[in-house]
């Protein structure tokens, strides 16, 4: 699959998952992992292809979700951030932050490279969640929105 393939998929994926998405983004402890989980099982069960978790990437952090090639190379590696308007300012920018992630992802080398940012929706703006919304998180790349009732995806292919 090429990167506008998969960044379809991703974009079918959230869109099915839309109405239990309210009450996931609810929950502070797994929210992240339920998306992952989502879109695996939406890519297994509506396009029969195999997305995994955990990647190593380097750094001693893993990639969220990945697809191997026939010749068992990653062909797709995606990391998933699921913030809002409450959100600390320190998930921005620093060790274990969106930037920090989009770095990440930028070192390793894969055919496709995607960063997902879900939005929870209906929270008081704060700073932190207008740069969520408005930033150029991947530089010089088209972002990919998705917007649904609880929750704004942005997706950009790095």
């Amino acid at each position: 699959m090429n990167t506008t393939q998969w960044l379809d998929l991703f974009g079918r994926a959230f869109h099915d998952m839309e109405k239990s998405l309210e009450q996931v983004l609810q929950l502070s402890s797994c929210r992240e992992h339920w998306i992952q989980a989502q879109i695996s099982l939406h890519a297994w069960f509506n396009d029969e292809l195999e997305i995994w978790t955990d990647l190593p990437i380097g750094d001693r952090r893993k990639a969220d979700l990945y697809a191997l090639s026939e010749d068992g190379k990653p062909s797709m590696v995606a990391e998933v951030k699921c913030l809002g308007d409450i959100s600390y300012a320190k998930c921005l920018d620093g060790d274990w932050s969106v930037r920090a992630d989009v770095e990440r992802l930028n070192a390793f080398e894969c055919p496709t490279r995607l960063f997902i940012l879900v939005i929870a929706k209906g929270e008081r703006e704060t700073n932190t969640g207008r740069r969520l919304r408005e930033d150029e998180w991947v530089a010089g790349r088209e972002c990919i929105t998705v917007d649904l009732e609880f929750a704004l995806v942005r997706m950009w292919a790095l």
